[in-house]
């Protein structure tokens, strides 16, 4: 499956970057037979796993395949729109932030307080993308006159 995985990425990085089509709509035959490949892959773990079940000790692999077969149009979803990312790495660097929060012992009294933070994390995430200033940008959120002072006391 790994091998199968990188050679879908492959395809969809040898694309041409100018082509605003689709990859299903550039090449729908290679794109047809990627996912023939793998559901191919899924079966033969299917009927390995029916032939002879997962115990308790080893239930990794099954719940892989669970997942994969659960959620195969998500999985493949890259192949059909070039918007979606062929990987989540900056989902993961986002939450990394609050993974670090969390670490410092921080807690959320109810599922509002979490709910802020998550959005106020996107919010800045978003400015940051677009080059924006920061302080400028969530005064301007809030409706805060930026007082600027050219004296400077010392």
């Amino acid at each position: 499956m790994g091998k199968l995985i990188k050679e879908m990425i492959h395809f969809r990085n040898s694309l041409d970057p100018d082509d605003d089509r689709n990859p299903d709509q550039i090449n729908p035959e290679r794109v047809n037979e990627l996912e023939a490949k793998y559901d191919e892959i899924l079966k033969l773990a299917k009927d390995e796993y029916e032939y002879e079940p997962p115990s308790k000790y080893y239930i990794d692999g099954f719940n892989l395949y669970i997942r994969m077969f659960k959620y195969r149009d998500c999985h493949l979803l890259f192949l059909h729109d070039r918007r979606v990312p062929h990987s989540n790495n900056l989902a993961e660097r986002l939450l990394r932030v609050y993974k670090r929060k969390q670490s410092q012992v921080m807690a959320f009294r109810s599922f509002g307080g979490l709910d802020n933070f998550c959005q106020s994390i996107g919010i800045i995430a978003s400015l940051r993308a677009q080059g924006k200033n920061l302080y400028e940008s969530v005064a301007a959120i809030f409706d805060v006159p930026i007082k600027r002072s050219d004296n400077i006391i010392t």
